[in-house]
């Protein structure tokens, strides 16, 4: 159990660190793209896309501490899925200039 605490931990640190502009770099898709494509996305809602994906993320891993552990891996799992796609689409629609 010290495993999930651990990456939870880590998720929001990682999320905290997008929020403060510090990583950028990892954003998958931005950091490899032109500087003119760059400029086509508002970087501050990017930001904030992926930075809601860790904190989620996180959350999700917290459900592994309940005691039913099947619910809460089909909970992750189908959950992981949706915030993928979610992020996928707002990333192209609502972080775009």
């Amino acid at each position: 159990m010290l495993w999930i605490i651990i990456i939870a931990t880590i998720l929001v640190l990682v999320g905290i660190a997008y929020l403060r502009g510090k990583c950028d770099g990892f954003i998958a898709g931005y950091n490899t793209s032109s500087r003119r494509k760059q400029r086509q996305y508002d970087i501050k809602r990017l930001r904030l896309i992926v930075a809601c994906f860790h904190f989620a993320m996180a959350a999700l891993f917290f459900l592994y501490l309940m005691k039913n552990a099947d619910l809460a891996a089909t909970i992750h799992l189908s959950c992981v899925a949706i915030l993928a796609v979610a992020m996928i689409v707002l990333a192209n629609t609502w972080a775009k200039k």
